[in-house]
Formats: structure tokens, C-alpha cells, sequence
């Protein structure tokens, strides 16, 4: 089956061919999609290459990162997809932008977390982005004691890029798989839900994605194999 991998009249294309595939075309524009899994699964990169790839087309993107400085995710991307030779370039013509925004600066009170939500959408509005990536909203947990701070916390950042019109994306890094906010953060709050997993043992595991939900259209359920090449990620299919 061939795609139109060009923004169609519903749908943004994520650049990746296996994973328009998955979901028959793209996500739906202002969806806001939660993309799950362990630790070095490839969240971030998945994420960043969703965003490379429209940039490249033209669309505004902007990538924020809670808890590693800019410099180092760049330096940790550019180490993997070591193809992407014009991600600076797309940079200075303010088509992607990359920025970090600390999480600590939203602790206490409820205005310091409503004055960090307007700091996210004037970064977001400085090129008029399309497509926002979080990475990651795992650093909220720490910052409150009752889980019920942390679910309303969460669901009002996804809220509030829903209501400023972008598609978004959110990295989210499974700890254990009985959590609580893990099991919310997959029911309600969010549009779409991507899983990565790893099967197998270490030194011989194999990276598998599944879209497990995505409001507005239809997507196979199949956990697929993927893996991280110089030139994206690749989901076999």
C-alpha cells in the first residue's frame, strides 16, 4: 500500500515510513500523543526524527526538553543519526527550534506553574510551530507528593497545546509497569499512545513499537520490530 506522505487534509505525516504505515497515513492534526517505554528504547530520538523530517518539509517545528541540557541533546542526536547533517541549518532558519525549559522553575505554586505553561507557548510561538515535542514528562512525578497534583499537572499541558492548535508529542520513560500515573497516562489524557519495548535478553533484545490507541483514525495494533540507523529510525515491515 502506498501513502501520500504530504500533510493531507486531516493528518500530519511523522516522516517515518514504517510508522505512517502503522497508522495508515499519520496522526491526526492536533492530536496529543504520549510515546512510552524504558529507558534507551529511542523516545527521543523517535520524537526529534517526527520533528526533523517535517521540518525538512517546511513545518514548523519545536522540540523542548525538560531534563537534559540543549547542548548535550543535540550532541546525543547528531551521534545517532549521523546522516542528519543539516539539523543546525534548520536551526538558524528558526524552521525547528530547540530549546530547554526547567521543570523546577513550575514548583510550588500555582502561578509559577502557569507562568512555566506561558513561557513553553512563547517558545513555541517564536516560529509558529505546528508540531511541539515534550521530552520528557517524567521529571513531573518528583517535583509533587499527591498523584492527583501530578495527573492534573499533566493533563493540563496536554490541554493547553490542544488549545493552541499544534500537534505534540510527549516522552514519558516507564519505571514500572503496576504505576499508577503510568496506567492514567494511558487512558484518557492523551489522543494517540506509541509503546517502545525491548524482547529478549540484553546483548541479543530486539526494539518493538505498538500504537496502542490514536483518536481519529484507524492503525494496525501489531507490535512491530525497529531498529536506530545513521539514517532514522527503521520499523521493518
Amino acid at each position: 500500500m502506498v501513502y501520500d506522505y504530504n500533510y493531507q487534509d486531516s493528518k500530519i505525516s511523522t516522516g517515518i515510513v514504517g510508522l505512517d504505515a502503522i497508522l495508515f497515513g499519520g496522526i491526526p492534526k492536533n492530536n496529543q500523543v504520549l510515546l512510552t517505554g524504558p529507558a534507551g528504547t529511542g523516545k527521543t530520538l523517535l520524537s526529534f526524527e517526527i520533528l526533523y523530517r517535517n521540518a525538512k518539509e517546511k513545518r514548523p517545528c519545536t522540540f523542548i526538553t525538560f531534563d537534559e541540557h540543549r547542548a548535550s541533546l543535540l550532541e546525543n542526536v547528531k551521534g545517532a543519526f549521523s546522516d542528519f547533517d543539516d539539523i543546525e541549518e534548520l536551526i538558524a532558519k528558526n524552521i525547528m527550534t530547540v530549546s530547554e525549559h526547567r521543570l523546577l522553575e513550575a514548583y510550588g505554586t500555582r502561578e509559577n506553574f502557569e507562568a512555566f505553561i506561558s513561557g513553553l507557548n512563547k517558545t513555541i510561538r517564536l516560529n509558529n510551530s505546528q508540531i511541539v515535542v515534550i521530552d520528557s514528562i517524567s521529571p513531573i512525578r518528583p517535583l509533587f507528593d499527591d498523584d492527583r497534583i501530578v495527573t492534573r499537572a499533566i493533563n493540563f499541558l496536554a490541554e493547553n497545546f490542544k488549545n493552541l492548535g499544534v500537534t505534540a508529542f510527549f516522552t514519558h520513560e516507564v519505571y514500572n509497569a503496576s504505576n499508577i500515573i503510568d496506567d492514567l497516562l494511558g487512558t484518557y489524557m492523551f489522543d494517540g499512545l506509541i509503546k517502545l519495548n525491548t524482547l529478549g535478553e540484553e546483548g541479543s533484545f530486539q526494539f518493538l513499537t505498538r500504537v496502542v490507541k490514536m483518536r481519529g483514525t484507524d492503525h494496525s495494533n501489531v507490535s512491530m520490530p525497529y531498529e536506530i540507523t545513521p539514517n532514522g529510525i527503521n520499523i521493518f515491515r
